[in-house]
């Protein structure tokens, strides 16, 4: 508790931060279905905001080496606050679109000026305790925040005041503390076409995560609201999200720790094989399964197509030298970022196909499939890195963006 002392005000801002981030991942597709928006657009919205997000990782870190970590987080907070309320009082499907758009962007800007923070007060030998929490807490959050508006309506402007208060918040500890701001980092970009040369893998589980994940997660709340009457919509929707990140929340420290005693690619393809077989049953029998079963099969798909991501972001750090592990790590997340660009237009366009509401399943079961066989050919391509030269596994989210030196892997 002495070591989390220092950055407990950080971790309290990221953790209010996170409560208003799981209420607008819910609301926002629901709230856009009411108006009237076909999964297409639901999709492209999902999209603008992962695209924002990838304008936000690629600029912010010369932003905060120009004006401070606190000003990037203050005003990123008051943007998303911005938008949030706006989305409460101005039920426009453009408008909607450019906000999420910007608060992909601040949410980016946010996420690395905490970070980069964290890392510069946190001394190197207590780094992986302080990341565990700081990861726990925001999931926690991120888990929370759909709890809380259980049994309002999507477009209830209330719930945006509650997502303007979380914002609101946030910015009290960070503008209050103490703590130094970490000075500004340079480093050099890690071309693409040797990133795809280096680690294969990496990239191409990265990808399939930001495919997947983005695209599943942003239309869930669409399909709940197909599945159930209006009333029962946003709880159903409520509880599926956050079960789904349960399960990837539960399943994340086993898996990184058996990741370090056996090649990475076959804990990738593992945790592949259980998520695609719980979505394949969710699109075969997704109009006649219990609600409770639903829910179990939600948990399963979450606690493997949400994890592997850090996996495959250790076996990518396992094949580059210490100087090159910050310029792979921020180039894995672009990747990321590209993929959940993709992914909810994709899963918007196949949820309008004949194949209805529960196409969204048949999307993430073929993404999971497809990266499945890809581990088991580069397993048998490329022999495993021995054990001794494989470094320790450490929690990773992509719902943050590296910013700092917590952790080579963040």
């Amino acid at each position: 508790m002495r070591n989390i002392r220092p950055v407990l005000s950080i971790i309290l801002a990221v953790w209010f931060l996170q409560l208003a981030g799981g209420v607008l991942s819910v609301v926002t597709p629901l709230g856009l279905s009411e108006m009237g928006t076909s999964t297409i657009g639901v999709g492209v919205v999902a999209g603008l905001h992962a695209a924002g997000f990838l304008a936000g990782a690629y600029f912010s870190p010369r932003l905060i080496g120009e004006i401070g970590n606190i000003r990037v987080f203050a005003a990123g907070a008051a943007l998303t606050a911005v938008g949030a309320i706006s989305q409460g009082l101005w039920t426009s499907e453009i408008g909607w679109a450019v906000v999420r758009l910007v608060q992909g962007a601040t949410f980016a800007g946010m996420f690395a000026a905490a970070e980069a923070w964290l890392g510069r007060v946190t001394p190197q030998q207590h780094r992986g305790n302080v990341l565990g929490v700081y990861n726990v807490a925001a999931k926690a959050a991120l888990l929370s925040g759909p709890l809380i508006i259980l049994g309002m309506a999507p477009l209830d402007p209330e719930i945006y005041l509650w997502c303007g208060l979380f914002l609101a918040a946030a910015l009290v500890p960070v503008c209050l503390t103490r703590q130094q701001e970490p000075p500004k980092v340079l480093s050099e970009r890690l071309p693409l076409s040797r990133l795809l040369k280096v680690s294969p893998s990496a990239s191409a589980g990265v990808f399939i995560a930001g495919l997947v994940n983005s695209g599943t997660l942003a239309l869930l709340p669409v399909f709940a609201a197909s599945v159930s009457d209006d009333e029962s919509a946003l709880v159903i929707a409520g509880i599926a999200y956050s079960v789904a990140n349960i399960g990837g929340l539960l399943s994340q420290w086993p898996a990184g720790l058996i990741s370090d005693r056996m090649d990475r690619r076959n804990v990738i393809a593992f945790m592949a094989f259980i998520s695609g077989s719980a979505t394949l049953v969710l699109f075969l029998l997704s109009g006649s399964l219990p609600i409770l079963f639903f829910y179990s099969l939600l948990f399963v798909w979450g606690a493997g197509s949400l994890s592997f991501y850090g996996v495959c972001i250790a076996h990518g750090v396992d094949r580059v030298s210490d100087e090159d592990m910050t310029p792979m790590m921020s180039m894995l997340l672009m990747v990321w970022a590209f993929g959940s660009i993709v992914g909810p237009v994709l899963a918007g366009l196949i949820m309008r196909s004949p194949l209805g509401a529960s196409g969204l399943f048949a999307f993430s079961t073929v993404c999971l499939g497809t990266l499945f066989v890809v581990m088991l050919i580069r397993r048998v391509e490329r022999a495993q890195v021995p054990e001794d030269e494989q470094s320790n596994w450490q929690p990773n989210l992509p719902a943050g963006l590296p910013g700092g030196d917590l952790d080579p892997r963040t």
